[in-house]
């Protein structure tokens, strides 16, 4: 079955993606963000999902996945839409778009670095974008690979915070940011805490140790760590209004009790 599958996907598929489906996805895909962004139609949100349904649908098959992966675009669209501010009208989208972008780092790991438009000018994650992951969390409750798909896209992208070398200003964003989302994180990990379970039994067993949640709570956690260490050069009202010791020693604890 999984053969004839397989051939089914290759007689199909790789006709149309020479005629440049992959294209004429970008292209939907592009129309429909600009209506998203400026002219917020709901009747037309149902569209934006099914397109990017199909995209991920598509990155995952062999005959499409390097065309539809290593298309930069397709790449910066989605984050885009991971930025939006009203994910509520468009939450489906937005954990497809999640899952999408995992699969493309998956595939093209390099390609987070190459866009700029994700990145700072330093190289750092985009504090929208991080900021915009979290904010997903409450609509992928009942789906695990979503909520695997956006640790996974969170911890690549937490590895390039080089909190060593940044200024306090630079870092005092970061932490802010996830301070404000503490919340999201702890619910996410105490509501799926007998699937986090089954998962390190399963890591255990096949011989790994970590995941890339147990990766983005250490990133999260160092990047914690050095703002503790840096708080006797900040200013007063710098610690007052962003990191109280409170949260930080709450984040920290949450993150340990989870890694």
């Amino acid at each position: 079955m999984l053969e004839s599958q397989k051939e089914v996907e290759h007689i199909l598929l790789s006709p149309l993606m020479k005629l440049g489906l992959a294209s004429v996805l970008v292209n939907l895909l592009t129309f429909e963000m600009s209506k998203l962004t400026n002219d917020r139609i709901p009747e037309r949100y149902p569209v934006l999902d099914v397109i990017l349904r199909a995209l991920e649908a598509l990155c995952v098959i062999d005959v499409c996945s390097q065309e539809i992966c290593s298309n930069k675009e397709i790449f910066q669209l989605v984050c885009d839409l991971i930025k939006f501010p009203d994910k509520v009208e468009v939450s489906t989208s937005c954990v497809t778009a999640g899952l999408l972008i995992a699969n493309i780092l998956s595939d093209v790991p390099d390609l987070a670095s190459s866009i700029s438009q994700v990145l700072t000018p330093q190289g750092y994650p985009d504090l929208p974008f991080l900021q915009g992951l979290f904010d997903i969390f409450p609509f992928t409750s009942d789906d695990s690979e979503a909520r695997c798909a956006l640790w996974n896209v969170i911890a690549r992208f937490l590895v390039r915070v080089r909190e060593d070398e940044m200024s306090a200003s630079n870092l005092r964003q970061y932490v802010f940011i996830l301070l404000s989302k503490s919340d999201v994180i702890e619910d996410d990990l105490f509501d799926h805490q007998f699937d986090e379970k089954k998962e390190n039994e399963s890591l255990a067993t096949s011989g790994r140790k970590s995941d890339a949640r147990t990766l983005a709570l250490r990133r999260i956690t160092s990047i914690l760590n050095k703002w503790n260490a840096l708080k006797d050069s900040c200013e007063k009202d710098m610690m007052e209004d962003y990191a109280t010791n409170e949260k930080i020693c709450r984040l920290l604890d949450i993150c340990h009790g989870h890694t």
